[in-house]
């Protein structure tokens, strides 16, 4: 039989597991959302897409690149060049960074903290 401090012990040491299981839980899951909207986009859009639209605003016609970015429901944050990937950043709500990384081969997306 348990003491009544052992038991508030108990129930206490019970109720913080929880807590920060509910609170990992919620930090694993930032970004998630995003990350799926973001692949979508990388399975929708080809590589030549994506570098052709880059290529144009470079050279001052953002038009096509415009349209990329406002085809996903993320906020837009920046795009530059990595070798012979084009890579466009979008921010989650949590403040999860998602890029979408356009290459000849394949595109793929990568998440990161810091948007």
């Amino acid at each position: 039989m348990l003491t009544m401090r052992e038991a508030v012990g108990t129930v206490a040491v019970v109720i913080g597991a929880a807590l920060l299981a509910g609170v990992a839980h919620h930090a694993g899951g930032q970004g998630t959302h995003a990350s799926e909207v973001v692949r979508a986009a990388a399975g929708r859009l080809t590589y030549r897409e994506v570098s052709d639209a880059w290529v144009q605003s470079k050279q001052g016609d953002p038009g096509r690149l415009q349209g990329i970015v406002r085809s996903v429901p993320l906020r837009y944050r920046t795009a530059h060049a990595d070798g012979d990937a084009v890579v466009l950043t979008f921010a989650s709500r949590e403040g999860t960074c998602v890029d979408l990384v356009a290459r000849p081969r394949a595109n793929t997306v990568k998440t990161h903290q810091g948007c």
